[in-house]
């Protein structure tokens, strides 16, 4: 087999943190320009056919893959590693300015990113805006935070509508297993409609109030 022959398995991880790395940095920029969650999820917001939830997984599912690959690259270079540390650790003491100035720019970056002051705040703006952007203009926010997790016994009960009239409809436009205890979510999963989409259409109909 190929793998016993010619298989580098210090080049193996070294591939892997290099690949993992990059779609983390995907991953990282969209979720910095998708919407907020609210509206993402109602909306059933997509980029590349991928909603917010299955963004966040690839990011989190990677940064296990990156620190993995990490550690065992530094199991398998542990001597040349030590040996480089060692001599950074001389050199160090030639470099106590850039030390000290890479030390500061740490400490203020952190600072600044904790207590969310300009110019760092304005990068998490700069995020909001470019999220809000992807509907501007549209009416996109759920009657309330995370209503498409709600089942519709709990939606039509907390929006004063009838429950019976709710389901009537939906089962007549194709949502034949719909019952008291099914999600607008869930609706949506079964569709190529959104939650907000389907929310909005059975408000339309008289059955509902």
């Amino acid at each position: 087999m190929f793998w016993e022959k010619n298989f580098s398995f210090r080049g193996f991880i070294s591939l892997l943190i290099t690949f993992s790395s990059l779609i983390m940095i995907v991953s990282g920029i969209i979720a910095y320009i998708m919407p907020e969650g609210r509206i993402a999820y109602w909306a059933d917001w997509r980029f590349w056919g991928l909603g917010k939830e299955q963004w966040g997984t690839i990011h989190t599912v990677f940064s296990f893959v990156f620190i993995l690959a990490t550690v065992f690259h530094l199991i398998y270079n542990w001597k040349p590693l030590i040996n480089y540390l060692k001599d950074k650790v001389k050199k160090t003491y030639s470099m106590r300015g850039e030390l000290v100035l890479v030390l500061l720019i740490s400490i203020i970056f952190t600072h600044g990113s904790i207590s969310g002051v300009i110019p760092f705040s304005s990068i998490m703006d700069l995020g909001s805006e470019i999220g809000k952007s992807w509907y501007e203009g549209q009416e996109v926010h759920p009657p309330f935070p995370h209503a498409e997790l709600m089942t519709m016994k709990q939606l039509t009960s907390r929006m004063d509508l009838r429950l019976d009239g709710a389901l009537d409809y939906l089962r007549e436009q194709g949502f034949t297993e719909v019952t008291e205890k099914s999600t607008l979510k869930d609706l949506a999963a079964r569709s190529t409609s959104s939650p907000m989409q389907i929310f909005d259409a059975m408000m339309m109909d008289d059955r509902v109030y």
